[in-house]
Order: C-alpha cells, then sequence, then structure tokens
C-alpha cells in the first residue's frame, strides 16, 4: 500500500506567524515542500493528502492547496480524480524529455555568459565552482548540500548571463531531476572528473562562445547514460516489489 507523506517538519512556528500574509504563507509552504519533494524526503507516487500537510505545517489547508498547485506547474506533483494529489511518479520518458530540456538551455547560458557576465560575476563562479568540486570528490553520492550547491551553481551561471527568464526554467528542470535522480543516484554512482566545475568556468572566462557552449554540451551529457540506466533498474526493483506486495493482497 502506498504511504502518505505526513513526516515531521522543522519550520513550523515559521510557517504559523501570524503577521504573515496570505501570498508569503502560500510561498513558504511551496518553498518548504518542493525542498522537501527535491531532496528526496517524499518518494515518487507518494500521495499528499491536503490535511495532513496543513495539520503538520501548522496552516489551514487553503494556502496548502495553493502551493500544491504551484508544485503542479513545475512539475513536480501531479493530481489525479478520484485520488488527489501525488509526487509525480518516475518515467524514463520525463527524466529524457528533462535531460534534452536542460541541454538547450545549459548550453545557451553557456554562450551567453561567457558574453555577457562581467569578471567579478565569473570570479564568484569560479569561487562556487572549487567548492563544489571539493565536496563533489569527497565521494557522497547523497549529499543534501551538495546536490543544493550543484544546483546554485548552475543557476548561478544562468543569472549571471542576464536572462532572468532562462534561469528560472533552469531552476524548474533542475528540481525535477533532482527529485528523479534523487531516487537512483544510490543505485549507481559515476565519479565526475577532477575540477570538474572549475574547468566549466575556465572556458567561460575564456570569453569564447563556441568553446563554453561544448564545454557545457559534454558537462550536461556526463553520466547521463549511467542515469538512464540506474532509473531503470529502479523501475524494475520497483515493479517487482509492487507485484510482490499485491500477490500478498491476494493471497
Amino acid at each position: 500500500m502506498r504511504r502518505i507523506a505526513v513526516a515531521n517538519y522543522r519550520y513550523a512556528n515559521a510557517l504559523s506567524t501570524s503577521n504573515a500574509g496570505s501570498a508569503t504563507l502560500t510561498r513558504r509552504v511551496y518553498e518548504s515542500l518542493r525542498e522537501e519533494i527535491v531532496m528526496g524526503q517524499f518518494a515518487p507516487g507518494d500521495r499528499l493528502v491536503r490535511r495532513a500537510l496543513g495539520k503538520r505545517l501548522g496552516v489551514s489547508p487553503m494556502p496548502v492547496t495553493e502551493a500544491l498547485y504551484m508544485l503542479e506547474l513545475d512539475g513536480l506533483v501531479e493530481s489525479r480524480a478520484l485520488f488527489g494529489c501525488r509526487v509525480r511518479p518516475l518515467t524514463l520518458e520525463d527524466v529524457r524529455n528533462d535531460e534534452v530540456l536542460r541541454e538547450a538551455l545549459e548550453c545557451q547560458a553557456a554562450r551567453l555568459c561567457a558574453e555577457h557576465a562581467t569578471d567579478a560575476e565569473l570570479k564568484k563562479l569560479a569561487t562556487r565552482a572549487k567548492r563544489l568540486d571539493r565536496m563533489m570528490r569527497a565521494g557522497d553520492s547523497n549529499s543534501t548540500i551538495g546536490m543544493q550547491l550543484h544546483l546554485e551553481f548552475h543557476v548561478e551561471l544562468a543569472c549571471s548571463c542576464g536572462f532572468v527568464r532562462l534561469a528560472d526554467e533552469l531552476r524548474r528542470v533542475w528540481s525535477r531531476l533532482l527529485m528523479r535522480l534523487n531516487w537512483i543516484k544510490a543505485t549507481r554512482y559515476k565519479r565526475v572528473p577532477r575540477d570538474w566545475h572549475q574547468q566549466l568556468v575556465d572556458l567561460l572566462q575564456s570569453r569564447n562562445l563556441e568553446s563554453a557552449e561544448a564545454g557545457m554540451r559534454a558537462h550536461v551529457r556526463f553520466g547521463s547514460e549511467d542515469d538512464s540506466a540506474a532509473l531503470q533498474e529502479y523501475l524494475r526493483t520497483t515493479r517487482v516489489a509492487e507485484a510482490a506486495d499485491q500477490g500478498k493482497n491476494h493471497g
């Protein structure tokens, strides 16, 4: 039977602040649920019961409903008739579509960043890249901090190109991919080359648009075959577990 996600929530006091406006409250609920989904605290397919979530967060069901709608627009949750809301399940089609979309956004961001970013912005990116590479070399594939740093590096790179909408869309794609891949990285983890993100910043600092785009394309595609294989293994294991559960229920 699918479990209902009602895990403990550490920011309940902040969410229940009486002075918070409804829009701000909805935003806080949205950001908190989004973080929990992206970081793997909810499993793909987990039901998200509005009243249960509202009780856990210390808010009425209304801001939860509004937050879930925002998360549905992000592609992180889905609503189904006669079922309610749930975390969007894992599918190969969704992952492959988001990988193609991410590649298109990242490569364009790299070109624009190499062309428009200031020297100060690239220096800041280099510092962030060094910290990120050091953490990735430590070898913890499930590090919540590491995954957040990874997302922030690529979003900041996109912000440095001067087009905010591009960065916003990239954040949405990254969030969906992180949510899905968090559940398969424990199966396989392909270690990245040393100074992986610093090498990318070096290409941006060269101000060569073609080299920046080509470098980003190689960066995005690295490990994609490994991710697909891990996802297929995860889905195969899930199907076997579900079949076993159904057999017990009918036994």
